[in-house]
């Protein structure tokens, strides 16, 4: 049987349209040439350089039941293609590049966006986290090159893996995606008065990520609302607070919004909420996407005092740090006094956002890829 020869293979638990990152990855594998395959959890994925098969699993399936159905429905692709590289976008993606590396000896980039041997959805499972600790160890071995999103997380799996290559490509937002902004009446689309302030959190609505904190200071203070972009497990749990509080009217669950659309809803808001908690090791080490596409969108942020948050902080004043143990009223306080004196922060977040572009890591990508 003749496979499809590719320079690259691209494997993804996930959607391309809200993946950030796997988008910044595609646009620069095609703009450098390379040709691309991806395999993917979409349907609705349209690029005429990509050569696509998407896989529709029901969302609320658990993510082990996800990994099993993902990876048997994909053998049937696997099996008309022969890859240079495989890029395994997640740890759930490893199987497939041990595939690839015994069939073919394929390169293998296994890009670790967080620290799955400490992931903060398993914190209390101690099981689960054992489980899948053992499942990226075992899979480890195939792989070649590892790509984190901070030097702090490449100093911890240096550890983990000191015989892999490991680099940062961190999670900025491209050049295209900022461009493509456009002006964009927030307010009028959700018949929201002037003289208010929007506070935004965008990602997934998960523990520990300051949604519940944010909603509570909605009872501190009636000129804020709250905008919510995406969606996940804690979903339901966030709705029924906002009920319990009665601040229904000023909560406003947008959903997930493509990547592409993405900062034009961020740039129509006033204040950006980065708050994470530490309770697992790759929240303390955290370094958000949302964090630099606040900074795209030039609105100033309130964010915790983690160290990697806190280096950003110190090359550029782009909002305000605080302590994860931050109370509602306190947090009501500064996203008001953020929205008040947002065109002091205006200088700061440009340059903040020329530094933290996707772009500027390219050499980095293609010295992994070439």
């Amino acid at each position: 049987m003749k496979h499809l020869k590719f320079d690259i293979l691209i494997v993804a638990l996930n959607r391309i349209e809200f993946d950030a990152r796997l988008t910044n990855f595609i646009h620069t594998f095609i703009s450098n040439n390379f040709s691309v395959s991806v395999v993917a959890l979409d349907s609705s994925f349209e690029n005429v350089s990509v050569y696509f098969y998407g896989i529709e699993i029901p969302n609320e399936y658990s993510t082990y039941k996800k990994t099993i159905i993902f990876n048997s429905k994909a053998r049937s692709f696997f099996k008309k293609i022969q890859p240079r590289i495989v890029l395994c976008s997640d740890v759930y993606s490893l199987p497939a590049g041990a595939y690839f590396k015994k069939r073919f000896g394929s390169k293998i980039v296994f890009d670790s966006r967080e620290i799955y041997s400490a992931l903060a959805s398993l914190y209390s499972k101690n099981f689960k986290q054992w489980l899948l600790k053992k499942f990226e160890s075992y899979h480890a071995r195939y792989v070649d090159d590892i790509i984190v999103t901070g030097e702090l997380d490449k100093d911890i799996l240096s550890k983990l893996f000191p015989s892999k290559r490991i680099f940062v490509v961190k999670n900025f937002p491209s050049k295209e995606a900022t461009e493509a902004k456009i002006n964009f009446n927030l307010r009028d689309s959700l018949n929201i008065s002037d003289g208010t302030t929007l506070m935004v959190y965008q990602g997934m609505l998960l523990q520990g990520r300051g949604i519940e904190i944010g909603i509570q200071s909605l009872k501190e203070d009636e000129r804020i609302h709250f905008i919510i972009l995406g969606s996940g497990d804690y979903e339901n749990q966030f709705r029924e607070l906002v009920h319990k509080l009665q601040v229904d009217s000023r909560v406003h669950f947008l959903g997930n919004i493509p990547y592409r659309k993405l900062l034009q809803y961020t740039s129509a808001c006033d204040v950006g909420l980065c708050l994470i908690e530490p309770i697992s090791l790759s929240y303390k080490l955290a370094l958000p996407n949302k964090l630099f596409e606040y900074c795209h969108s030039g609105i100033p942020v309130v964010a915790t005092e983690l160290p990697a948050i806190v280096e950003v902080f110190n090359e550029f004043n782009i909002g305000e740090l605080v302590s994860s143990k931050i109370k509602p009223f306190e947090l009501a306080e500064k996203v008001i006094s953020l929205a008040e004196r947002k065109s002091e922060f205006s200088r700061q977040l440009e340059l903040a956002s020329q530094a933290f572009c996707w772009e500027r890591q390219e050499q980095t990508i293609l010295e992994i890829f070439g």
